[in-house]
C-alpha cells in the first residue's frame, strides 16, 4: 500500500482537522477527523479522537470491524468526558473517517459528514453516508443531492464523537483491486468539489502527493472556506 496525507487551514484562523497515515511498517490504517467547537476545542477534539483511534486500533486482537467500533467507543469516552471536565471544551465534538487496506478488500468508517470514497478506473463512489440534516432531508425524498450541497443547513450534522454517551460508526467492508485508491476527506473538500472533479484529479496524477495537492488547491479555488484534509490509500500494483 502507498498513501499520502495532506491538510490545509485554508481560509480559517486555526486548522480543526487531523490526519494519519501510517510510516513505515506501521498499521494499515488512514483516519481523517474534523473538530467542532468554540475557541481551539475541535482542535482538541479532532487531535484527541485520532490519537485514540489510531492507538486502539494498532493494539490488534480481532476483526477490522471489531478494531473501529473499539477504537470509536473509545474515543467517544474521551472526548465526551474532555468536553464535560473544561468549560473551554464544552460542546466540543469530531467527525472521524476510518479506512484499514488489505489486498483484495477494505474496511472503512465514518461518523458525521467526513467522507471515504473508492476510485477505480477513472470513476469514484462514495463509500460512506454522511451523518447530516441535509442527507437526512435527501434520503426522505424531500430535497435532491444538488439542492443539499447549497441548503443553508448543509453544515448541521447528525452523529460526531464525544457529543453524547455513546456514538456508532457506519462500517464497512468493500472489495478493490490494484491502482484502485482510497480517498478520505473532511466537507472542506466535497463541499467545494463534485464527484467528477476529484475523478479527474486523481485520474490526472500518477503521484499521490500531487494528487493531494490538486485536490486541495481546486478545492481552494472553488470556493473552500474550510479547513480541507485528504489522504490517499493506493492499492498498488
Amino acid at each position: 500500500m502507498k498513501y499520502c496525507a495532506l491538510s490545509e487551514k485554508g481560509k480559517r484562523q486555526h486548522n480543526e482537522d487531523a490526519v494519519f497515515v501510517p510510516k513505515h511498517s506501521e498499521a494499515a490504517l488512514a483516519v481523517v477527523a474534523d473538530g467542532m467547537g468554540g475557541h481551539k476545542a475541535g482542535d482538541t477534539a479532532s487531535a484527541m479522537a485520532l490519537d485514540v483511534i489510531v492507538s486502539e486500533i494498532k493494539r490488534g486482537g480481532a476483526s477490522p470491524e471489531q478494531l473501529i467500533e473499539r477504537a470509536v467507543d473509545a474515543a467517544n469516552a474521551a472526548v465526551y468526558a474532555a468536553s464535560k471536565s473544561s468549560s473551554e471544551c464544552q460542546g466540543m465534538g469530531t467527525t472521524a473517517v476510518i479506512a484499514m487496506p488489505f489486498i483484495s478488500y477494505y474496511v472503512a468508517a465514518n461518523i458525521g459528514d467526513s467522507r471515504v470514497y473508492h476510485y477505480h478506473n477513472g470513476t469514484i463512489q462514495q463509500v460512506s453516508r454522511d451523518h447530516s440534516y441535509v442527507q437526512e432531508l435527501v434520503d426522505a425524498g424531500y430535497i435532491t443531492k444538488a439542492q443539499a450541497a447549497v441548503h443553508p443547513r448543509r453544515n448541521i450534522i447528525t452523529r460526531a464523537i464525544g457529543t453524547s454517551k455513546k456514538e456508532t460508526a457506519d462500517i464497512f467492508r468493500r472489495e478493490w483491486q490494484p491502482g484502485d485508491m482510497l480517498l478520505l476527506c473532511t466537507d472542506g473538500l466535497h463541499s467545494a468539489l463534485e464527484d467528477m472533479d476529484i475523478a479527474r484529479i486523481l485520474s490526472e496524477e500518477s503521484d499521490l502527493e500531487e494528487s493531494c495537492r490538486r485536490l486541495i488547491s481546486e478545492a481552494l479555488y472553488g470556493g473552500s472556506t474550510d479547513n480541507i484534509s485528504v489522504a490517499l490509500i493506493l492499492n498498488e500494483v
